[in-house]
């Protein structure tokens, strides 16, 4: 049974979970890491990268409580959202029937991937979770495995969202509680609305007056010292 789907929005979509810590790696290697393996040598540094999925479809498997915040955060990046769960918690039900996602209440097929940009594997069962990454790595979509990172391509991070600012921290699996605390951190030393706000003004008055550019970030600077005085 499939209930119909909103089409997507407007908003720019991210990699990252809104307010939860990184996901904990584990040490085995899933379908999805095809790369050679490197017993002694360092793991290859992650490629940061955010994501526009306005408009763009992906697959979300499982509709449990953890799958439901992804779903959510898709859903505010204003991407085309497919879930396929055999059930699904209220909160997921609640959005299937305004029309916001696209609930399939059944088993995963292998087919589901087919036309996604992106596949969330958020379910509790391991061969589900390898199942539906070896699909999306055989079609070259990435794919994020919620706490089930060896499966996946992608990890999803500790995010901060400010305004126009999205700052997204990930320790690359190592030490994810200290990626939550560094993301409480940064929060409390984000400027206020206001100081977003004065410094949109002042680069209008630089584009105005034609400041070089040599001279902006003292000026900006003088101006937010000010501020905090």
């Amino acid at each position: 049974m499939t209930i119909g789907r909103r089409k997507g929005g407007s908003t720019e979509g991210t990699s990252g979970e809104q307010a939860g810590a990184e996901e904990d790696p584990a040490e085995a290697r899933g379908p999805c890491d095809t790369g050679p393996a490197m017993s002694d040598a360092p793991p290859p540094q992650l490629f940061p990268l955010f994501l526009r999925l306005a408009g763009k479809d992906v697959l979300v498997v499982g509709a449990g409580a953890v799958a439901e915040r992804k779903i959510q955060d898709l859903v505010e990046s204003g991407a085309a959202v497919r879930v396929v769960a055999l059930t699904a918690t209220a909160a997921v039900e609640r959005l299937a029937a305004d029309g916001a996602i696209a609930l399939s209440r059944r088993a995963f097929d292998e087919s589901d991937v087919d036309g996604a940009w992106l596949v969330v594997a958020a379910t509790t069962d391991p061969a589900v979770q390898a199942r539906a990454c070896s699909r999306a790595a055989a079609g070259r979509v990435l794919a994020l495995a919620v706490d089930d990172p060896p499966n996946g391509s992608a990890y999803s991070a500790s995010v901060i969202r400010r305004g126009p600012f999205t700052i997204a921290i990930s320790s690359s699996g190592e030490a994810p509680a200290l990626s939550r605390l560094l993301r409480e951190v940064l929060e409390q030393a984000l400027p206020a609305d206001d100081w977003i706000e004065a410094a949109r003004a002042l680069r209008e008055r630089w584009r105005r007056d034609g400041a070089p550019m040599a001279s902006r970030f003292a000026d900006l600077v003088r101006a937010f010292k000010a501020r905090a005085d």
